[in-house]
């Protein structure tokens, strides 16, 4: 009874070991898509850009809450959080300022919604109180992902 016990006991921590290192593992794509000029990416754009790390061409942006953004982050990556736009008198005046003028940008988030709501907000026109940005250039990830310390893991929804 002893050995049984062991046995699935083993099992378990194999399992659970098992399925810790897949779910840190980014999504492998079969058929990635080239990046568009702007716009919406996901997984098929997103994981082979990410492979290797941060892309260097690339600006990436968390728009996740500062307290979200302390407990977690990726290295190299800017905090902008999308509630700015609530929270500030010239919100579009404040974001443009952050952002690089020399790079790409991706917005991110765990999810994606959060990140094409900050995409939104700063391409719509001025007069739909958006901030009026040209879009070429600018990118909103719509997938899951896991923050690590030097890299973002870029996993399937």
């Amino acid at each position: 009874m002893k050995k049984v016990f062991l046995v699935f006991i083993l099992v378990v921590i194999l399992g659970a070991s098992g399925y810790y290192y897949m779910s840190n593992q980014p999504t492998k794509v079969a058929s990635p898509l080239p990046m568009p000029a702007f716009g919406e990416i996901t997984v098929e754009h997103a994981a082979p850009l990410f492979a290797d790390g941060l892309p260097s061409d690339y600006a990436i942006v968390d728009v996740r809450t500062a307290e979200e953004f302390e407990k977690i982050h990726t290295d190299k990556t800017i905090n902008i959080p999308v509630a700015i736009f609530e929270d500030a008198d010239e919100p579009c005046k404040d974001i443009m300022a952050k952002l690089p003028k020399d790079k790409k940008i991706i917005f991110v988030c765990p999810f994606g919604p959060r990140s094409k709501d900050m995409y939104q907000f700063l391409t719509d026109p001025v007069e739909d109180l958006g901030c009026g940005m040209a879009k070429e250039g600018l990118y909103h990830l719509w997938a899951n992902i896991k923050y690590k310390k030097n890299h973002i893991v870029i996993k399937g929804k």
